[in-house]
């Protein structure tokens, strides 16, 4: 049966998932229903409607006929713990997480992405990379051998991880960040945009430059 899905979600990040919810429609490989967010001013997001909010979750996907969903929240402030809010949300409400690879992404056969992970335009992931449940892996991130994304990861545009990397559960990776091997970005951690990371980063933490030093200390 072709997936019916739902998309949580209605800003700027929700625009580039919904574009390549509908290539993969037009491959006959999905069908989108449309957008669940909170009443505003757009009613529509390139074309896709604003079915309704996430309050009435349920019944929304009951009368549409819904089988799964993604998250299509980037990562804005409390945004990782709004991304796994509404994915456990999709879950209580028996729909499936979906998985949705950009055709331009090069995904090696020996790689395993978990379910409602976005894989974007140009993104690549070599042999024995580990994707967990609703990761971001967003334009052109670069994901060499053995790296391990958990879940709710970012890993934003052009930002690259070399060789053993692990990402940990809702950590952002920042726009061009650089990752050197075998480095474990703790979980809730930030690496900010442009960041040469040589040492493993804690928990929580943020840091930024190059070489990448801490910026704000996870707080107790």
């Amino acid at each position: 049966m072709t997936p019916r899905i739902l998309c949580f979600g209605a800003g700027g990040h929700a625009a580039v998932v919904v574009d390549l919810l509908q290539l993969i429609q037009a491959r006959g490989e999905a069908e989108l229903l449309g957008l669940v967010a909170e009443p505003g001013a757009e009613t529509h997001v390139l074309g896709a409607p604003i079915v309704g909010s996430d309050a009435a979750l349920v019944s929304l996907a009951t009368t549409l006929g819904a089988t799964h969903f993604v998250v299509a929240i980037g990562t804005i402030r409390g945004g990782a713990t709004l991304r796994m809010r509404l994915f456990e949300m999709g879950e209580a409400a028996g729909l499936l997480p979906f998985v949705a690879i950009h055709p331009t992404a090069v995904v090696s056969a020996h790689a395993t992405i978990g379910p409602g992970s976005v894989v974007m335009a140009g993104a690549v992931l070599q042999a024995r990379v580990h994707v967990g449940r609703n990761a971001i892996l967003n334009t052109r991130c670069s994901i060499d051998h053995d790296c391990i994304v958990e879940d709710h990861a970012h890993l934003a545009p052009g930002s690259v991880l070399s060789g053993g990397v692990r990402v940990g559960i809702a950590a952002h990776v920042g726009t061009g960040a650089a990752v050197m091997q075998n480095i474990c970005i703790g979980s809730g951690a930030t690496v900010a945009a442009g960041a040469t990371v040589v040492r493993n980063c804690a928990p929580y933490a943020t840091i930024a430059g190059t070489p990448a030093r801490l910026v704000h200390a996870a707080q107790s």
